[in-house]
């Protein structure tokens, strides 16, 4: 039995009803707005800013900010479709900048640190050696693939940044970027695909420049340590002059001596003569001392400057009195009412211990000294403490135990008026008096 027309037409009927309620239904189903691609857009820019684009990328950065600016307007109007797009699009610009504008940096640094150790070898008399390329000069890889689509010849790209044996392991996450994009061309809408392959396109020039910029990071930390070493050695050379130096002038002294000795024996015959002689002799003596006082000033200044480079700290204020050479821990150098040195302290104390064992043979007096504030007992065993406390720091700074002696000398010895605070600070000191004797 055929079915009747008002039955087809029936089935018609339901049939066009499903389709207008499915079609209704896609229809209100959306994609959410583009606020993550928005942020990730404003992050890259700001990103590039701060790396100096306006500098070294201006154009890619200025491309950056108004598709920024235009992505926003789309998102204002309700267009999260274009809004999307061109959010994409200021992300992948931003990123470019700010792969260029670290690649430029990194490029000058290399540049300036070459210049450095350059003069410094020079200066060393050490043979320059002739430096291989950065990985920012190195010659750019062919990119030309004849007869290809522009998927094919994106992929291939990448292909060659990765079988560079000289780039493995750098710059991973531009490289994932890079390749989500080429495949995401394949995917997109044919209105969409130039859009795709242009995001990229920029995607795949950002990775290869970021690879390159890291390698070349590298070199620039490799620079950076050889300038340090090439800096410690030059000041080791300085130093040893300068001994050198003092040497001479004191040989000089002792003949200069031995010659006014003989002056003096010779002028005894005539009182006129003598006098004579020993104002010759006050002369040559007081300029060779004076020369001699210069040239161990010098050497002292030298090897404080060795031990700092060294230890990698500063040494204690220093002055010099009738007692020797005498350092100074201020009160900050430990806690309130504690004996326990602070790390900068002990890092001074580090740089001190390597001073004076590259000097003579020294005898060490470490005093500690209180304001007057609290009991005299406590601030007397407080004293010692503190001094105790220095001299295990040198110690274990390698000078050895029986050339260091430690007094409390509590609040008897003030150098202040201990009325006011200020002059209380300066009387809670720690003094190591490096002498000779």
């Amino acid at each position: 039995m055929r079915p009747s027309f008002a039955h087809l037409s029936g089935t018609r009927h339901a049939r066009l009803c499903g389709l207008v309620i499915a079609f209704a239904l896609s229809a209100c189903a959306s994609t959410p707005p583009p606020t993550n691609e928005l942020a990730a857009a404003q992050q890259a820019v700001s990103r590039a800013e701060n790396a100096d684009a306006d500098q070294y990328a201006a154009a890619e950065l200025a491309a950056a900010r108004n598709a920024l600016s235009a992505a926003q307007a789309a998102m204002a109007r309700g267009d999260d479709d274009q809004a999307r797009m061109l959010a994409d699009s200021a992300a992948a610009d931003g990123e470019l900048a700010f792969a260029r504008s670290r690649a430029a940096t990194t490029r000058a640094e290399i540049e300036q640190r070459r210049a450095e150790i350059a003069s410094l070898r020079q200066r060393l008399q050490i043979d320059a050696t002739g430096e291989p390329a950065s990985a920012l000069d190195w010659p750019a890889p062919d990119t030309n693939f004849a007869a290809q689509d522009p998927v094919a010849a994106l992929s291939q790209r990448l292909a060659v940044l990765d079988t560079d044996t000289r780039l493995q392991g750098m710059a991973a996450y531009e490289r994932l970027r890079a390749r989500q994009s080429v495949d995401a061309i394949a995917m997109a809408r044919s209105r969409q695909r130039e859009q795709a392959r242009q995001l990229a396109e920029r995607r795949v020039e950002t990775a290869e420049i970021a690879a390159r910029t890291e390698a070349a990071r590298r070199e620039a930390d490799r620079l950076d340590r050889e300038r340090s070493d090439l800096l410690v050695e030059a000041s080791r050379q300085e130093a040893d002059r300068a001994r050198q130096e003092a040497e001479r002038l004191r040989i000089e002294a002792q003949i200069q001596a031995e010659e006014a000795q003989r002056l003096r024996a010779a002028a005894e015959a005539e009182a006129s003569a003598r006098q004579q002689a020993e104002e010759i002799i006050l002369d040559v003596a007081g300029d060779q001392a004076a020369k001699l006082s210069a040239a161990r000033e010098k050497e002292a200044a030298l090897a404080r400057k060795e031990a700092e480079l060294t230890a990698g700290g500063r040494l204690p204020p220093a002055r010099r009195d009738a007692r020797g050479e005498v350092f100074t821990l201020a009160g900050d150098a430990f806690a309130s009412g504690r004996a326990t040195l602070t790390s900068s302290a002990s890092a001074s104390l580090r740089v001190l211990g390597a001073y004076l064992q590259a000097g003579p043979a020294a005898n060490v007096l470490i005093e500690g000294h209180t304001d007057g504030q609290g009991e005299a007992g406590a601030n007397q065993r407080l004293s010692q403490q503190r001094a105790d406390a220095v001299a295990a720091a040198l110690t274990a700074a390698g000078l050895p135990r029986s050339r260091i002696r430690a007094l409390g000398r509590g609040e008897s010895e003030p150098v202040a008026d201990d009325t006011t605070a200020a002059g209380r600070a300066r009387n809670r000191r720690v003094e190591i008096i490096v002498s000779g004797e």
